[in-house]
């Protein structure tokens, strides 16, 4: 008799080799930088707030993401075109004697800068503070007016 080697069936991991679509990794890393630029922790990182730009017949109107901050905290300079927005969201001073367990505020420094649209009147800026929204209004130039006038020829 020939003797027959025996099989024992062990299960083996079936495994698809998968090849990544190079787009698909892209498509994830862009979101990924776009939620990270987007992330509600922009403070201390040089980022201002969550931004909304509008536009109306008036002009235009910036709303940023400024909480924990006051009208003395935040700086606006218009100049040359650009509209610059800077300021720092101060951490509380903390008691002595009090010791913490979580914190996941963050503090810091924050800047921006706009290129200003064609036909604002840069002197007629203004910005309001409320509820720990900045609200800037930048208002349209008025339109030139033509000017005419009759000139008179005299004689002679």
């Amino acid at each position: 008799m020939i003797a027959r080697p025996t099989f024992v069936a062990t299960p083996v991991r079936a495994t698809a080799a998968r090849v990544a679509d190079p787009f698909a990794v892209l498509q994830r890393q862009v979101g990924r930088l776009i939620d990270d630029y987007r992330a509600p922790d922009t403070f201390g990182s040089g980022r201002i707030g969550a931004t909304d730009i509008t536009e109306d017949a008036t002009g235009y109107h910036i709303y940023i993401e400024v909480p924990g901050c006051s009208e003395k905290d935040i700086t606006l300079n218009a100049s040359n075109g650009v509209l610059g927005i800077s300021g720092e969201k101060k951490s509380p001073v903390a008691e002595t004697g009090h010791k913490t367990h979580v914190s996941t505020r963050s503090f810091g420094a924050f800047s921006e800068h706009f290129n200003l649209p064609e036909g604002v009147d840069e002197d007629k800026i203004t910005a309001r503070i409320k509820d720990g929204v900045l609200k800037v209004t930048l208002p349209r130039r008025e339109p030139a007016r033509p000017t005419e006038r009759r000139i008179d020829i005299q004689p002679g």
